[in-house]
């Protein structure tokens, strides 16, 4: 079977599920893949729990040179069972901010910090535009807070923070980001990235939600340094998936282990939990009419995959 088929029937999906699990583990190690997958079922994390209330909660403070960012702790209630420390995740927000105009959580922010913890990670949120008197971005063409640099590194302070915890496996500590956040999370994979220091710690693997690729795909000296899982709807009109699909066969030509997953008909915040596709009229695009205004919403099928891809990429990136 291609690998790199789109699954048209329930028995080929069974099949390619069946076999992409046994094949993942060889090309993630020098490969990059473009895939449109339909999802696949997979086991939890060793240890995870499924159901019930397997996390607490609490507000953090992260110091940073000449600031201190605040984010939110997800952290799951069992003890481990099977290592004295436990996977860690940092998680950084879009344009939109880490919470809504109410102060709460964005719901798919939640949804996430707390499937992770549930799967067993210490999960850190964190928040980038409130300590800076910055409440959003998505509306502006000239931002004051820069993926490649300030979200940067804010990034690696977060990592900080979470290797100094002693419940953290400081060699297992991952980063996700989502839109602006996905676009750090392109910065933050590069060995000369902000806030990187030679000597570590350093992240262990990358996973961004619908990213800018543009500026990667041009830059001819662009390498990751970790693992670097890229997931983009087909149908995203504000941060379009194909230069992410080049610029992972760029990179796989190179046995870069890059990976961008599509799905059909997604559009920006494809894997949000509530709400439905809709047209948001004065956001900053460059490629819309005008410059403003992009599709966002869930795919629920596509967000079902996504979590799939997600949990299988921690789960073989975790594997001895």
């Amino acid at each position: 079977m291609n690998l790199f088929q789109s699954v048209t029937s329930l028995q080929a999906h069974t099949t390619f599920c069946r076999i992409f699990r046994g094949a993942r583990a060889t090309l993630l190690a020098g490969l990059a893949m473009v895939s449109t997958l339909a999802g696949c079922a997979s086991a939890p994390l060793a240890g995870a729990r499924a159901d019930g209330p397997a996390f607490r909660e609490e507000a953090v403070k992260i110091p940073e040179k000449d600031l201190t960012l605040k984010g939110v702790l997800f952290t799951p209630a069992s003890s481990p069972t099977m290592r004295a420390r436990r996977p860690a995740i940092v998680l950084m927000h879009g344009c939109a901010g880490m919470v809504d105009a109410r102060g709460a959580l964005v719901p798919r922010h939640r949804d996430w910090a707390e499937r992770f913890a549930r799967w067993g990670f210490v999960t850190l949120l964190t928040d980038s535009f409130n300590p800076r008197g910055v409440k959003a971005l998505c509306e502006l063409k000239d931002r004051p807070i820069h993926p490649w640099t300030d979200r940067t590194l804010d990034a690696y302070a977060a990592l900080d923070y979470l290797v100094s915890r002693s419940d953290v496996d400081p060699n297992a500590v991952f980063v996700l980001g989502w839109s602006h956040g996905g676009s750090t999370v392109m910065s933050v994979v590069r060995r000369e990235a902000p806030g990187r220091r030679a000597d570590g710690p350093h992240f262990k693997a990358a996973i961004a939600f619908y990213p800018g690729c543009i500026g990667p795909l041009q830059q001819k000296s662009y390498q990751p340094s970790m693992p670097l899982l890229i997931l983009h709807g087909e149908a995203d009109d504000w941060t379009p998936a194909q230069p992410c699909v080049d610029l992972a066969h760029k990179l796989g030509a190179s046995g870069l282990p890059v990976q961008t997953i599509t799905y059909p008909h997604a559009h920006h915040a494809f894997d949000a939990p509530t709400g439905q596709v809709h047209f948001v009229p004065n956001v900053w695009n460059p490629r819309a009419p005008g410059e403003r205004g992009a599709h966002v919403g869930p795919n629920p099928q596509a967000r079902l995959a996504a979590i799939g891809d997600v949990q299988r990429f921690v789960n073989q990136m975790l594997r001895p």
